[in-house]
């Protein structure tokens, strides 16, 4: 039987995990810490297209994405929660509803038979009476959309026990120090050879690249999304348009109260991944715009930041990046760049096609 090594045990390591032991592989996979404790524990915990990539044209990857939402919902049915979406328009704040309208109805279209429900208009009355945070002064309307919020830790715990009982070895708490383009995998205790080695180690990829010289052809972009919870609840969540940078950020309901996110910020990994008082400031300031009681430092429960290596073409502008990811084989080397939660089962689908042909 051969034998794949997989570095990094995120949502994008299970997942080629799942799919290599699916294909008749035996898999270990490695992490330096738990499973799932670094970036794939500090997302926006939502199972989506990414709505605000149809701004920068990426369809295809929105297409794709729904799809594997309705997966995840399929699979995962307990631990995900299909919610309405509002994205409220202002005067002066918000962009053409018109605009929203034809987008969040795009939406729907791409995700054809996968849609979880219909795209709406809302007028001022009935966008106030749904969301009664929401301020009335300026109030033009909202548009609404389906998405899907999930329970990440659920999933998490699922995904893993899933892993075991196909016969994956999930190797915890244990860094590999080295690596190679023949196979073969160092930690401080053993030297095993591989068939394959899947350094699917999120924002850390490249830089364990450089750490065993070996080359790659993508450029890779670290950027830093920070959130925070809050004391408050919404009954809804919220899709809010930042009037000053034009950037979307969510206010979604959970079971402590409300979660505010994300932030984009390009993120030095030798310094601590972590909410900046400068972010917490930008994310309350942005709720402020649209609630009517408006929001402090004092209501801020807890905070938590994650780095995301996105793939770069020379983009000036984060937000434009495409979040696709990226698969390069060199050697009996699969790296893995970029990547979310949505798309992490297919993605190790993906791998275990390329090892198979």
């Amino acid at each position: 039987m051969r034998k794949i090594a997989i570095i990094g045990c995120g949502i994008n390591g299970i997942g080629c995990a799942i799919a290599l032991a699916e294909s008749g592989y035996d898999v270990h996979i490695f992490d330096k810490k738990k499973p799932f404790s670094e970036t794939s524990a500090k997302s926006s915990k939502l199972l989506h297209g990414g709505i605000r990539y149809l701004e920068n044209g990426h369809l295809n990857l929105v297409r794709e994405s729904l799809q594997e939402r309705a997966a995840w919902v399929k699979q995962m049915p307990d631990h995900t929660k299909i919610n309405r979406f509002f994205i409220p328009v202002y005067q002066n704040l918000s962009r053409n509803i018109f605009i929203l309208f034809a987008g969040v109805k795009l939406y729907e279209f791409l995700a054809g038979k996968f849609s979880l429900g219909k795209s709406k208009f809302h007028g001022r009355k009935n966008t106030l009476q749904l969301n009664k945070s929401l301020r009335s002064e300026g109030l033009i309307g909202s548009v609404s959309y389906v998405d899907v919020q999930m329970d990440d830790e659920a999933i998490s715990s699922q995904l893993l026990a899933k892993a075991e009982r196909m016969g994956v070895k999930i190797i915890d708490n244990t860094e590999v120090t080295n690596f190679d383009l023949a196979g073969k995998v160092e930690t401080d205790s053993h030297s095993i050879k591989y068939d394959f080695i899947v350094n699917a180690c999120g924002p850390w990829v490249k830089a364990s690249l450089d750490k065993n010289k070996i080359n790659t052809k993508y450029e890779i972009e670290h950027v830093r999304g920070s959130h925070i919870i809050v004391n408050k609840k919404i009954s809804n969540p919220l899709v809010l348009q930042n009037p000053s940078d034009k950037r979307i950020i969510f206010m979604l309901p959970i079971k402590e109260g409300t979660l505010i996110g994300t932030t984009e910020i390009k993120h030095d990994l030798a310094k601590p991944i972590e909410c900046s008082k400068a972010e917490q400031k930008y994310l309350i300031d942005n709720a402020n715009n649209f609630i009517q009681e408006p929001l402090d430092a004092g209501n801020v429960i807890s905070n938590y930041s994650g780095v995301r290596a996105l793939v770069s073409q020379g983009e000036k502008n984060l937000s434009s990046i495409n979040r696709d990811s990226a698969i390069e084989l060199n050697g009996k080397l699969i790296n893995v760049f970029g990547g979310k939660w949505t798309s992490g089962l297919s993605l190790g689908k993906k791998v275990a096609n390329l090892i198979q042909n």
